[in-house]
């Protein structure tokens, strides 16, 4: 090989080698802008998200005949952004009288409910919707719910209430809620009844309840 090629085969060693490097590190700046971009998008949107409270009574509305019956308690209820579509499911605690959970600015609507009572699990479709602010306390109302006793035909008594409930407590338990300013949003209609319908134990006229 004379030197004259030796020569121009390393020059274009070198030159490869260049362009690879500056490929590399084109692509590692815009893989990393678009990470940061990424998690900076998502630490503003869990920031934009307000607190939503809300108290919760349930009481039946006539006695119970079933053997170990235990009280009736709501497990969850489900909202749905208007605007968008998204379905959100805001899990009750066992035998809470309140709520509290995080949703974005918008107009949401409550959409489902559902009612526990030992292995017995009703739910209703309801109809109700509420606003929730930028940066605000959303405080929902009291949540007066008469629950029908079983039977064929069971109703529930939804009725929404302005006062306050031990708020002050409230604050004790989620420290995040002092110092913003509340925001009252009554779901409205303020009064609706609605029909409860069995889901569990399983029953095949509920299947309208398990679809996606």
């Amino acid at each position: 090989m004379t030197p004259k090629r030796s020569h121009k085969r390393g020059f274009f060693v070198v030159s490869m080698f260049c362009w690879v490097a500056r490929f590399v590190m084109v692509a590692c700046f815009f893989l990393t802008g678009c990470a940061t971009s990424k998690q900076k998008d998502l630490e503003s949107d869990i920031s934009e998200k307000s607190a939503v409270v809300g108290f919760i009574k349930v009481e039946p509305s006539g006695p119970y005949f079933r053997k170990h019956q235990t009280e009736a308690a709501v497990r969850f209820i489900d909202v749905m952004n208007s605007r968008s579509g998204e379905r959100t499911r805001v899990p009750i605690e066992a035998n809470a009288r309140k709520f509290v959970t995080k949703l974005e600015p918008g107009h949401y609507k409550l959409s489902r409910i559902q009612i526990g009572e030992g292995p017995f699990r009703s739910e209703s479709q309801v109809n109700m919707s509420f606003d929730v602010p930028v940066e605000k306390t959303v405080y929902l109302g009291i949540w007066q719910l008469r629950v029908d006793p079983p039977k064929t035909v069971r109703m529930l008594q939804w009725d929404i209430l302005a006062e306050a409930s031990d708020w002050d407590l409230l604050v004790d338990l989620y420290p995040d809620l002092r110092g913003k300013p509340v925001v009252v949003s009554l779901p409205q209609p303020a009064t609706t009844r609605v029909r409860l319908f069995a889901v569990a134990p399983s029953q095949p006229r509920a299947k309208y309840f398990y679809r996606r």
